[in-house]
C-alpha cells in the first residue's frame, strides 16, 4: 500500500485511518470469502481497481491462490454523483434487508434523466423495445411508463414474476385503484413500513381517525384532519370516512392488522397495529 502513488500522495495531505484501512479489509474480506466459500472473483466499479487487486495479492502471497478482480465504469447519475449506495441509499438484493415493495420502489422513483439509461443497463430489453419506450417516455413522461418497466424487471430479476405481482397489486391498492383485502399481509406491512406510518402497541387504545391523520404526518392539526373529512378527501382502507371521530374497529383491520389511511389521491399512511389491537 505504501508503494503506491495515490496512498502516498493522500498520506502527504491527510487521510484517516478509516480511508487508509479501507483496502485492507476489502483484501481480507476477499481472503475470507477465497478460504470459506472459494471464492475466486471479485467485482465493483472502477473506483475499486486498487481494492480489488490488493485483494487478488493478499490471496496470492498468504495461500499461493489465484484469484481475479473484474473492475466495471461506475454508473452515474444526470447530476454527476455515483448510482450506487452510498449517494442513493443502501438497496440490498436480500428481501430480509430491503423488501420487495422498497426494492420496486428505489428503482420506480429513477430520475427522468437517468431512467433510459438504466433501462439499458439493467434489463434485458431488445434495442427495438428500448427506441418505443423512450419515444413513448419523451411523448407522455408523466406516465412513468419507462420506471414501471425498469422497476418490473428488475424487481423480476431478483424477487421473481410472483413477488413483483404483489407488489404491484398493493402500489395500487394504496392509491385506491385495487382491493386492500385481498393483498398478501407481509405485502402490505411491509409496503407501510416505508411510508409514513403509527405503529400502536398492545393493548393501547386505537385513537380516532382525526387522531391518526395528525399522528401520520398526513394533516398537521386535527382541525385540518375534520376539514379533510369534511371536504370528502378523507379516506380509510380507501372507504370514504365521514367522521373525523370515528373509532376504527377490530374489523377495519386487513391483512397483517393494518389500516390504510389516504388524503385526496396521492397521499397515504400507515397504521401498524400489534394483533391484539382493536
Amino acid at each position: 500500500m505504501l508503494g503506491r502513488e495515490v496512498v502516498k500522495a493522500r498520506l502527504e495531505q491527510g487521510i484517516s485511518y478509516t480511508e487508509f484501512s479501507y483496502v485492507l479489509l476489502q483484501s481480507l474480506d476477499f481472503l475470507e470469502l477465497y478460504r470459506r466459500h472459494n471464492c475466486t472473483l471479485q467485482t465493483g466499479g472502477s473506483d475499486q481497481w486498487g481494492n480489488l487487486t490488493a485483494g487478488v495479492e493478499l490471496i496470492r502471497r498468504t495461500d499461493q491462490g489465484k484469484a481475479h478482480a473484474l473492475a466495471t465504469p461506475l454508473v452515474t447519475k444526470a447530476d454527476g454523483t455515483k448510482f450506487g449506495k452510498t449517494e442513493s441509499g443502501t438497496v440490498w438484493l436480500d428481501r430480509e434487508l430491503t423488501t420487495p415493495y422498497a426494492f420496486y420502489q428505489f428503482w420506480f422513483n429513477s430520475d427522468d434523466r437517468d431512467v433510459m439509461q438504466l433501462v439499458r443497463f439493467y434489463t434485458f430489453r431488445t434495442a427495438e423495445e428500448i427506441a418505443a419506450l423512450e419515444q413513448a417516455t419523451a411523448e407522455r413522461p408523466q406516465a412513468r411508463e419507462a420506471q414501471r418497466v425498469l422497476a418490473d424487471d428488475v424487481t423480476t430479476l431478483v424477487h421473481g414474476a410472483e413477488e413483483t405481482r404483489r407488489v404491484q397489486e398493493a402500489s395500487k391498492a394504496l392509491f385506491g385503484q385495487g382491493e386492500l383485502g385481498s393483498l398478501d399481509g407481509a405485502t402490505l406491512v411491509a409496503a407501510l413500513r416505508e411510508a409514513p406510518h403509527v405503529e400502536l402497541g398492545a393493548g393501547e387504545q386505537m385513537p380516532t381517525y382525526g387522531d391518526l391523520l395528525v399522528k401520520s404526518g398526513l394533516v398537521a392539526s386535527k382541525s385540518a384532519a375534520r376539514r379533510t373529512v369534511s371536504e370528502g378527501g378523507a379516506y380509510l382502507n380507501n372507504e370514504k370516512v365521514k367522521d373525523a371521530e370515528y373509532v376504527p374497529a377490530a374489523d377495519d383491520l386487513l391483512p397483517g392488522g393494518v389500516l390504510v389511511l389516504r388524503r385526496g389521491k396521492r397521499s397515504f399512511a400507515g397504521v401498524l397495529a400489534s394483533p391484539a389491537q382493536g
